[in-house]
């Protein structure tokens, strides 16, 4: 479950908030390491159109890495406070059943392991919230959030 923060109209603790914010915080979060994915692996040509022909992988590696590891540092500090980027983008952050503040464990659990199993079969863990009477996939269900 997700808490809105916003000054106005702000939500009940617990409220799942609106039904395109949470792909659309999956969404920013798959976006950066895949975009240093396709720098990792693409920015060789930047390289040698630039007139360097074997500094170009190089650069790229070293770009595309060096964005990858700050992504993940970030995301790893932001998931001590129940958030992810995309989450931190858009005003959200993700509570526990009980109300309490997920933690960094908790975090962990859900995005690295439950989206994996939300995922595996169709997606039918994210189409969960659909039927489910707490709209919770099955990535909120294994971590209790």
């Amino acid at each position: 479950m997700y808490h809105l923060s916003w000054e106005r109209g702000e939500p009940a603790i617990g409220s799942a908030g609106f039904p395109w914010q949470a792909p659309g915080g999956y969404v920013f979060d798959i976006v950066i390491p895949i975009a240093s994915l396709f720098l990792m692996l693409g920015a060789g040509g930047v390289g040698v159109a630039l007139g360097g022909q074997h500094a170009g992988p190089a650069i790229g590696l070293l770009a595309g890495l060096g964005m990858f590891v700050l992504y993940v540092i970030w995301a790893l500090r932001l998931f001590a406070h129940g958030t992810t980027p995309g989450k931190r983008v858009l005003g959200m952050r993700v509570i526990k059943e009980n109300g309490d503040p997920a933690g960094f464990g908790t975090m962990l659990l859900r995005e690295w392991i439950g989206k994996i199993i939300s995922g595996m079969i169709l997606s039918l863990g994210y189409l969960w919230i659909l039927i489910d009477k707490d709209r919770q996939a099955w990535h909120d269900k294994l971590a209790s959030t």
